[in-house]
């Protein structure tokens, strides 16, 4: 039954960053980046951050998935974009993934994922990233501090900090999605591999999916017709095949992701859009 949970916490993250737990890294090996003192980090060079044309302008949305193990309900996910704080003059839009075991698979193992990323308005780059997770009985608090000027992250976790130096405009596990929303996924030509320097765990993977084609797909919160891109995984620990994993996307200004499904060792699961909202602006509190 945990392994069953492992493979729905895997979907989630397909979700936020393309499946990059078993991504191929940048290097032929594990890319770990040099770590460096405070003053260090204060003597690097600067950088002028970079503006990013986009035309997918909504600045609130939510969307609603439920994650199923074959015919079961195993859990909810839910991703809101929503404007965020200001760093050095430079709005960002807070970007927040949750994910939650439910029914049955709540009594067994349960889950309660928090992923945040508040990404740069113009650049579409990362200024802090914040994970906490529960599930069972792991705990993990974590808080990364993105420099983008001058290139570095600095982690936070178990009282301990430490500053790496990155390559430019490296994301993090929601900053890769919120980015990958942004491309330009029309002028991808099938068979084109889409890659993304993402931050994860001390380490820089290059997050890579393929484009494979177009279908019209219908799911709960309606029909769209959809580019469909293959992350490529490690077969071997939970999928057969490199190719098992499929995320299907509108293929409209706003790149949602619709389905996410794959086909596992034992079993196949579905992360399916159920519900969507979107207006220019966050609503009104209540």
């Amino acid at each position: 039954m945990r392994h069953v949970l492992l493979s729905f916490l895997l979907l989630i993250q397909a979700l936020v960053a393309w499946a990059s737990t078993d991504s191929t890294e940048v290097h032929s090996g594990p890319w770990k980046p040099e770590v460096i003192t405070a003053d260090s980090a204060r003597t690097l060079p600067f950088q002028t951050l970079r503006e990013v044309n986009s035309n997918n302008s909504s600045l609130y949305e939510e969307l609603v998935y439920t994650v199923r193990y074959g015919f079961i309900a195993a859990g909810e996910a839910r991703l809101v974009t929503e404007p965020g704080p200001t760093y050095g003059g430079r709005s960002t839009v807070r970007v927040v993934g949750t994910g939650r075991s439910t029914g049955a698979f709540d009594w067994v193992f349960k889950v309660r994922d928090h992923y945040e990323s508040h990404v740069d308005q113009a650049g579409l780059f990362p200024h802090r990233f914040i994970r906490s997770v529960r599930e069972g009985g792991y705990r993990m608090e974590r808080d990364i501090a993105f420099e983008p000027s001058r290139r570095t992250a600095t982690t936070t976790e178990k009282g301990r900090t430490r500053i790496q130096v990155l390559p430019d405009y490296c994301q993090d596990l929601v900053s890769a999605f919120h980015f990958a929303r942004h491309l330009p996924l029309d002028s991808v030509a099938v068979g084109e591999v889409v890659q993304i320097p993402t931050f994860l765990d001390g380490k820089v993977h290059q997050v890579r999916a393929r484009k494979t084609g177009e279908e019209r797909i219908a799911v709960k919160a309606g029909e769209f017709w959809c580019w469909t891109f293959k992350p490529l995984v490690m077969k071997g620990r939970i999928w057969k095949d490199e190719d098992d994993l499929t995320v299907y996307v509108s293929a409209d200004q706003f790149r949602v992701p619709v389905l996410v499904k794959t086909n596992l060792v034992v079993g196949s699961v579905r992360l399916e859009l159920i519900s969507a909202f979107r207006t220019p602006r966050a609503p009104s509190p209540q």
